[in-house]
């Protein structure tokens, strides 16, 4: 067996052969005469030391042996064609993968929709997607480990930074039915809020160390994610701000109840929500497809 001398355009061939089951059919779609396809075969199964095709009937059929490589032929023939295209992309300027930094409010929903649109525009571009909190997603675009971010859970732009504005989300305070805030109608004062466990995030990162945002209470439990605050919340272990996308639905079935505390308007507050980027970042087709789209949104998905 020599498979060191085995070149792409034999197992082209053995694909084509399989696909249009005659050397003939096979020599025609490849505008080539059917004895160079009969010995780009004859050479190849020389070199594998196996059978690929039964001859001994009128049309050559896959051997056992033929079937399971003719997998792998295709593996490698398709891995070959995503270089080339991976390739000449780059060659144009095209970015080969793009990473984002995403705040947990942005809308799941939102997000999917544009994922979808950036698949089909860009089959060739790997994504990678990094969901953070306040400072962090400002963090990995300023240390130019993410090469966009959308800024929500951090109310500040870092100077260094241009930006998008983006549509706000609606932030609204919720606890549990069977919690104690829940009883209260109106407004409940700051005084009484502080009495009670509020559930906070956080993160560990640098731009937001020492800093609080719309914390009211003196008894705060913090965590870095948000579907453990949901979680708590739901099983009435204290009161929290969340994206009224996030919890329409215990709203409207009743898992959670809103609460109109003193810090937010009665109806929620309006959390205005950023694309930011570095300067000095490269602008390739696939970020300035992200930019695009992100400036042309108007609105979040309802709920």
């Amino acid at each position: 067996m020599n498979i060191e001398r085995l070149s792409l355009d034999q197992l082209r061939v053995f694909a084509q052969v399989a696909d249009s089951g005659s050397f003939l059919a096979a020599a025609r779609a490849l505008a080539r005469a059917q004895s160079a396809v009969s010995y780009a075969i004859t050479t190849l199964e020389g070199q594998l030391d196996v059978a690929l095709f039964d001859r001994s009937s009128y049309r050559p059929q896959l051997t056992a042996a033929g079937i399971e490589l003719l997998r792998d032929a295709r593996q490698v023939l398709d891995q070959v064609d995503a270089l080339q295209a991976r390739a000449a992309a780059y060659s144009q300027g095209q970015e080969l993968e793009v990473t984002l930094a995403l705040d947990v409010f942005f809308p799941t929903s939102t997000l999917v929709g544009l994922l979808g649109e950036f698949r089909a525009a860009f089959p060739g571009v790997t994504l990678r997607l990094e969901i953070e909190a306040l400072g962090s997603v400002a963090e990995r675009v300023i240390d130019g480990e993410a090469m966009l971010g959308i800024l929500g859970t951090l109310p500040i732009i870092p100077p260094n930074l241009l930006h998008v504005s983006l549509p706000t989300v609606l932030l609204v305070g919720v606890v549990a039915p069977t919690h104690a805030l829940a009883q209260i109608s109106g407004r409940i004062p700051a005084h009484v809020l502080k009495q009670q466990v509020q559930l906070v995030l956080s993160d560990r990162s640098a731009l937001t160390a020492n800093q609080d945002f719309s914390v009211h209470s003196s008894l705060s439990w913090r965590m870095s994610d948000l579907g453990t605050k949901h979680a708590l919340l739901r099983a009435g272990m204290g009161w929290g701000y969340m994206p009224r996308h996030v919890v329409a639905d215990d709203l409207a079935s009743g898992r959670l109840v809103q609460i109109q505390t003193a810090g937010h308007p009665p109806q929620g507050a309006a959390l205005p929500m950023q694309c930011v980027y570095r300067p000095d970042r490269h602008v390739g087709p696939a970020l300035s497809w992200w930019l695009d789209a992100l400036a042309r949104l108007t609105t979040f998905d309802p709920v």
